[in-house]
């Protein structure tokens, strides 16, 4: 674990969120992604954690935000003055035998170049943040739709928007309930989502009757169901993409490669287009990561009781993290109009507990 201490203070959402996903221009040499866990704090106080993915999760991340959101600066002051501090704890130079090994003008160069490339990189990203407010889970569980898969489908008609099409979705789901089990995929691509976006629509439609909102109201639930019972097999170990995985372990160098494996069908529906997760936590107020394909969108997002947040990320040339900021609000105000006809009916759908 290492503490970051920045001088930066920034206040802007998606100034904030690329400081802490890349340290910026400002902050970036005082950034090692190497490491399991970086603790981030800048000159305003503001707090975040940089993680190395791959050994941990999302619920890890929980729990360890868990840890230091609920002790108390006095539980750490107790701590800090009873005299019994480890002293392997203490801070150790990392650096105090490497410098003396490399020449100094060799090391300035290598330094300078390093940085280039740092700059050049992070300046191809780009990233979107949106705290939507028109509603939560509070209301999506009132309409009788599971949060998670009431936003999942909102993605689904945000991207089928942005592309023109439905692409391969990835949602980490947890199977932590198994011994060294860490995430299953939920695909979020249906049958029941594909109808609801194509009745949705490329645009919004103006001056529909009530049967015709009835109809989308309709995919909407058999969209959300199909999703929640996906997510609730994967979760229980029956998804398809590590079951698939494991079997390409197990192929040998010198083994031809199983037709399936070679298919291009195969290939382009783990193709994660649009790779997502949810993280949802009082005291989480931000999270994300980066686009896993050249040609996708990263969305990281977390429902709240009266909100839902999210953040986008994709390579600046595209151009899609703003766009798609806008069309998941628009997608999220559409589909509240579809639940509110339930809604009127004196609020009789039974509340989703997921």
């Amino acid at each position: 674990v290492l503490v970051n201490l920045d001088d930066s203070a920034y206040t802007e959402w998606e100034e904030i969120s690329e400081m802490l996903l890349t340290g910026r221009k400002q902050s970036g040499d005082n950034r090692w992604f190497d490491k399991s866990i970086q603790l981030i704090v800048d000159n305003n106080g503001l707090a975040g954690c940089t993680n190395e993915h791959s050994m941990m999760d999302g619920m890890p991340t929980v729990k360890f935000v868990d840890y230091i959101t609920n002790t108390t600066y006095e539980e750490i002051k107790a701590r800090s003055d009873d005299g019994n501090t480890d002293p392997s704890h203490k801070p150790v130079d990392i650096f105090s035998e490497c410098f003396q090994k490399i020449d100094g003008s060799l090391l300035e160069e290598m330094e300078n170049k390093a940085r280039e490339e740092f700059h050049q990189n992070i300046g191809k990203q780009s990233i979107s943040y949106v705290n939507f407010k028109g509603y939560g889970s509070d209301l999506i569980k009132k309409s009788g739709n599971p949060p998670d898969a009431f936003v999942q489908v909102a993605m689904q008609l945000a991207i089928y928007r942005l592309y023109g099409e439905q692409v391969g979705t990835y949602e980490a789901t947890q199977v932590r309930r198994f011994l060294h089990g860490r995430t299953e995929v939920t695909r979020a691509v249906s049958l029941e989502s594909a109808a609801f976006v194509k009745k949705m629509g490329t645009v919004p439609s103006k001056d529909e009757g009530p049967e015709a909102k009835k109809e989308k109201l309709k995919l909407l639930k058999e969209a959300t169901a199909a999703h929640g019972n996906y997510s609730q097999l994967a979760a229980q170990a029956f998804g398809v993409d590590r079951h698939f995985f494991g079997l390409s372990m197990l192929v040998d160098e010198q083994e031809k490669t199983p037709a399936l494996f070679a298919d291009p069908v195969f290939g382009r529906s783990k193709w994660w287009r649009l790779s997502t997760s949810n993280l949802s936590h009082p005291n989480i107020v931000n999270w994300g990561f980066g686009q896993v394909v050249p040609d996708g969108c990263g969305v990281a997002y977390s429902v709240h009781p009266k909100s839902c947040v999210f953040t986008i990320s994709a390579l600046a040339e595209t151009g899609w993290t703003p766009k798609l900021a806008e069309l998941l609000e628009e997608s999220l105000e559409e589909m509240r109009g579809l639940i509110e006809l339930d809604l009127k009916d004196g609020d009789s759908q039974p509340a989703s507990k997921l």
